[in-house]
């Protein structure tokens, strides 16, 4: 009797063993997953967007590398778990880029360069020039040191620092061009949905990322090598104009730290840059976010702006930051907007975000943004799928001639 009862419990384990197995191995395939292309994958940001969607059940991701010996190394990886024929190589700057992609893919081609671009869905560019201090530039400013000390100021001074742009792409040939390539090859390839990862700033010339590796010579024959957000700008513009279903992620200053920390704070117009950095401003925290949470907007804009066209700016901040905002806003809004008023308080969103761009009117936009972006302190942080469907509810639209 024993024995009976012993086997009725073993078989009853097995067979709810199996059934949670098969359970968690239906999810983990998708019948019809959406294809995707990443540009850049062997950057920071790139890599992070390919890795996410590896992960996800919903994507069949490949990545474009730009040379060889970058594909070699990028499947090697041991966070990268890509397969050889998911890679493709060009150099988005080449000017027969978009021919050399959109052709047929030939029976004799190296197995690196194989085609392998039929039917995608999606694109996520994540191409971008990237600036590197010079040798030269840097040991003066470690002499500089200190007598910056002495004096009471920072022993980095990134303003006197001059800059050279990696592998040769300055901000036009790789911001510009290259992105316009890429765009031109999604409409060659009829990709409908374009995710483009560019900066926060744009709408400021006089932005300090704008001087990064410009040079103040005359006759230099380095025009195109500054101004890296206008070029951005540009590019932007471009994908507007293109009719392709897009989503634009102007991020803040990228970092390292691990993500799923913060809470998501999306606007527009730079308008959560000037409530930090504005003169006026009573807050100097600093605009920025985790490459890792960037990387999560990127893949959830990938189904939440798909067959939309959005654009918006992205941030991170501590729930307690985030609170603060919202209350600071709200008492300075309450008696021209009447927020207790849900109606009244969506209508103030619309006015404010076509209003000017004071600090103040920067203050409410970010906190009516906040407010839906943000949790209270005792509710689990927002998913960036979440915060996005939240945010594009609001539909609040960037102004391209800012």
């Amino acid at each position: 009797m024993r024995i009976l009862v012993l086997l009725s419990v073993v078989g009853t384990i097995l067979w709810l063993s199996l059934k949670d197995f098969s359970h968690a191995f239906s999810g983990s395939s998708s019948k019809n997953p959406v294809r995707v292309l990443v540009s850049g994958a062997t950057g920071k940001t790139g890599r992070l967007v390919l890795s996410k969607l590896e992960k996800d059940y919903r994507y069949q991701p490949k990545g474009l590398v730009r040379t060889e010996r970058s594909a070699r190394n990028f499947v090697k990886s041991d966070n990268i778990k890509c397969p050889l024929e998911h890679v493709i190589i060009a150099d988005v700057t080449s000017p027969t880029f978009v021919d050399d992609l959109s052709e047929e893919e030939n029976d004799d081609a190296d197995k690196f360069n194989t085609n392998g671009l039929g039917n995608l869905d999606a694109m996520v560019i994540c191409t971008s020039a990237v600036p590197r201090v010079r040798k030269r530039s840097l040991v003066i400013m470690l002499l500089r040191a200190p007598w910056r000390m002495i004096r009471g100021n920072s022993i980095v001074d990134f303003k006197s620092m001059q800059f050279a742009w990696k592998h040769g792409g300055y901000p036009e040939k790789v911001d510009y061009h290259g992105q316009k390539a890429q765009i031109d090859l999604a409409k060659r390839l009829g990709i409908p949905h374009v995710v483009l990862v560019t900066s926060m700033g744009g709408t400021d010339p006089s932005n300090f990322l704008n001087s990064v590796g410009k040079s103040t010579k005359m006759n230099s024959g380095q025009e195109g090598h500054g101004d890296i957000l206008l070029w951005k700008r540009r590019a932007e513009k471009y994908l507007v104009e293109s009719g392709l279903d897009y989503t634009i992620l102007h991020p803040g200053a990228l970092v390292d730290t691990p993500g799923g920390r913060e809470e998501f704070v999306l606007g527009v117009d730079d308008n959560l840059y000037k409530l930090n950095h504005g003169n006026q401003s009573k807050r100097r925290s600093i605009t920025r976010i985790s490459r890792e949470d960037l990387a999560e907007l990127c893949v959830a804009a990938l189904s939440v702006g798909k067959g939309k066209q959005c654009s918006f700016d992205c941030i991170t901040l501590p729930t307690s930051t985030v609170s603060s905002l919202v209350t600071m806003a709200t008492t300075e809004e309450r008696k021209d907007y009447g927020v207790h008023d849900r109606r009244k308080k969506n209508k103030s969103i619309d006015t404010i975000n076509s209003a000017t761009t004071s600090t103040t009117t920067s203050v409410a936009t970010t906190a009516a943004t906040a407010s839906t972006t943000a949790t209270a302190t005792t509710v689990a942080r927002k998913s960036a799928e979440d915060a996005l469907t939240e945010f594009l509810e609001l539909s609040i639209t960037t102004n391209y001639d800012a």
